[in-house]
């Protein structure tokens, strides 16, 4: 990769020395790449391999042949761990200075050893703890790390606390030099990663180039399908995609998929006698000290008088596991119906972008259009959505698509002096489907007030007799899909406007959680403007509280609150704000009201903030506090955040400098947004290629092990 890094290099410094390139965009486009290509090699074997440099000054290079097994591990030809409390290997008098460790292991499979390192030395006759590391048999800069003792080690204590299979330990050396690593995954990554910097300084010619459709859908697309591959490629990389799988609790969208081919909105799910004859089935506590959860009963779905239901939104069944089951007789993964759900998000959002830019700010440079899709894209969920490729995800992916689709219609039905009353059909159509996707995102519908205000107050368009056609083609889809959600509704609970979410099988008693006012402040801090953590080990963020993981069985921290209740809640990074602190412009938008000087768009942040408050409310008082409620109304917030930022760019007097920051503070939200793929480790162990890819990545940027 260095060879053709340095070729490439050659070649684009011929072509612009000798002005082959005449285009003064497309020149920019290639010494930004040229630039890239030479630092990112410059960095591949300068500072990602200041390891091998040092190395090559350590003396006293030798191998460590006396060493001991404790009791917890048991060795014949190979050697297995059989008490994880008492499994350590141990080496005696060493009496040397050691600079780094060497350790090799051998396996006849791809082997993952966790493992914590414990050294007595000069300034320590008993033995202290050093540190911990993760062993991986194929990557290679994993067998080395550099220790730091205070004087000459004494003696050495490597603890096994989790291996995946048998192993050989073929040799234990120290001070050895470190080879080169030179790193093909890291080489690509940092050069697109300086090429991307270099390319969105606002310094540079391309911001001057405005926003055409025509001129640019074929760069569109192209970042719109690498986009949709990577993602969807990070999907199928996801040992969540197939974890999963092996659940009840995340089959229900097959289940009801099933029910729905035979007639039936009733899940055809076995129900146990015993839960048949409790007083109250709602009582977690109970239940589960009668009832063995996963076994006897189906945790999360719905129960109602004797039969079980889903209360997840129908819709996505609709479009995508109901056909798959009609067409193959089989039921579809999720992470397929999720990759397709990407898909439509991704092109949704650059689609809601571009409509959004052309009725409001047409003299947007096509730049400023990429960037603010992106991030739009990244703060909204969209790393979530693959980094948690779930049954539980689904209705929301869905119901943001079908909410910026339907956004962008009603901008296109609102593009010319008069109503399109087909775009204004389609918008409302989208708009309803919500509904039926995620029942909280319908909020998004009072955006029509802002952009369909005009017609209905002024131009009386809409909702008056001169606007009949309109009028019925903005009302019929809402009137349709509420009429089969009502009907939908009533077959299974006997009222129009219940889905079902009260009778759940979860963690409490959903029928009698009521509304608590205390609640809502505890649901606006840990959603908003809790902090989160940043550490120095990859993906270099934690989520709060900690999982913990004991006798194979995930807990959670126990919530830092006052509040005497019921709390669910599950680990997060922090509150929006913490991963996304730009969006505190489209909070506080009143602000800026000189600078978005346009009374729609005011109005469409108004609405923004207000519709993000009651989401959070609702969420909270009606299920809990949960990451991907996040994606609920973070969309809102960036929608209000990107007002403001457009409004600010299309300033003819705002500094570079100012550009530079807001750059800059996009950039860090992407960033943050975008290692929370990384963030639940736990879930890859059982899964060796996937677990193989992690540590990759966690050994490439962490280069300084």
């Amino acid at each position: 990769m260095i060879i053709i890094f340095i070729i490439a290099s050659i070649i684009l410094a011929i072509l612009l020395k000798k002005g082959y390139i005449k285009n003064e965009y497309l020149k920019t486009v290639f010494k930004c790449l040229l630039t890239s290509l030479v630092i990112a090699s410059i960095l591949e074997v300068t500072l990602f391999n200041f390891r091998h440099y040092e190395s090559l000054l350590f003396k006293n290079e030798r191998n460590l042949t006396h060493y001991n097994y404790s009791d917890g591990i048991i060795c014949h030809d190979v050697c297995q761990v059989i008490d994880k409390e008492n499994a350590y290997i141990e080496i005696y008098n060493i009496d040397s200075t050691i600079n780094n460790i060497y350790l090799d292991f051998k396996s006849n499979d791809l082997l993952f050893i966790d493992y914590s390192l414990e050294l007595s030395d000069e300034a320590n006759k008993l033995y202290y703890e050093a540190g911990s590391r993760n062993y991986v048999s194929k990557i290679e800069n994993s067998h080395y790390l550099k220790v730091n003792p205070s004087g000459k080690v004494k003696n050495l204590k490597i603890n096994i606390l989790e291996s995946s299979g048998s192993f050989n330990l073929e040799k234990i050396s120290i001070n050895k030099k470190v080879p080169l690593f030179i790193l093909n995954s890291r080489l690509l990554i940092v050069a697109l990663a300086i090429f991307c910097i270099l390319i969105i300084n606002p310094k540079n010619n391309l911001y001057k180039l405005k926003y055409n459709f025509k001129k640019s859908q074929f760069v569109t697309l192209i970042i719109i399908s690498f986009l949709s591959g990577i993602l969807c490629f990070g999907t199928l990389l996801n040992p969540k995609s197939y974890s999963d799988n092996e659940t009840s609790q995340y089959s229900q969208y097959k289940n009801l998929a099933e029910s729905l081919s035979k007639g039936k909105f009733y899940l055809n799910l076995k129900v146990n006698d015993k839960l048949l004859d409790l007083e109250n089935p709602y009582d977690t506590n109970y239940r589960d000290s009668q009832l063995r959860r996963y076994k006897d009963y189906y945790w999360d779905y719905s129960y109602f008088e004797g039969k079980y239901y889903t209360y997840f939104g129908i819709v996505p069944c609709l479009l995508t596991y109901l056909p798959y089951h009609l067409l193959t007789h089989n039921n579809l993964p999720n992470y397929i119906a999720m990759c397709i759900g990407i898909v439509f998000f991704i092109t949704s959002s650059f689609f809601f972008m571009y409509e959004l830019i052309k009725k409001y700010y047409p003299k947007t440079s096509y730049m400023w259009y990429t960037i603010l899709s992106l991030f739009f894209l990244l703060a909204s969920g969209l790393i979530v959505f693959s980094g948690e490729p779930t049954f539980y995800n689904m209705p929301i992916i869905y119901g943001l698509s079908f909410s910026l689709l339907g956004l962008s219609f009603w901008f296109k039905a609102t593009s010319k002096e008069n109503l399109n009353s087909k775009y204004l059909g389609l918008g409302s159509l989208c708009m309803a489907l919500v509904a039926g996707c995620r029942p909280q995102l319908l909020l998004g519908s009072f955006f029509a007030l802002p952009i369909l205000g005009k017609y209905i107050f002024k131009k009386r368009e809409l909702f008056s007799k001169k606007g009949l056609k309109n009028t019925f083609w903005f009302c019929l889809p809402y009137l349709i899909v509420a009429s089969f959600l009502m009907y939908y509704n009533y077959s299974r609970f006997g009222s129009v406007f219940d889905f079902g979410a009260n009778y759940n099988l979860t963690t409490n008693d959903m029928t009698r959680r009521g509304f608590r006012l205390d609640r809502i402040f505890l649901g606006l801090y840990y959603f908003l403007f809790a902090p989160g953590q940043i550490t120095l080990k990859f993906p270099f963020i934690a989520p709060l509280p900690e999982k913990i993981i004991s006798e194979g069985v995930s807990t959670f921290a126990p919530l830092p609150t006052s509040y005497l209740g019921v709390t669910v809640y599950e680990p997060m990074f922090g509150g929006f704000f913490f991963s996304n602190l730009i969006c505190f412009l489209g909070l506080l938008f009143f602000k800026f009201k000189k600078q978005i000087n346009n009374k729609e768009l005011f109005t469409f942040s108004l609405v923004a903030v207000i519709s993000t408050f009651l989401i959070i409310i609702a969420d909270t008082e009606m299920a809990g506090i949960l990451p991907r409620y996040l994606s609920d109304f973070g969309w809102l917030l960036n929608i209000s955040t990107i007002i403001v930022i457009l409004s600010l760019v299309n300033n003819a007097k705002l500094s570079i400098e100012v550009k530079k920051l807001l750059i800059t503070f996009l950039v860090i939200s992407m960033t943050f947004n975008a290692l929370t793929f990384f963030l639940d480790k736990v879930s890859y162990s059982g899964y060796d290629i996937l677990g193989y890819i992690y540590y990759h990545f966690y050994y490439l940027f962490m280069f300084w092990l």
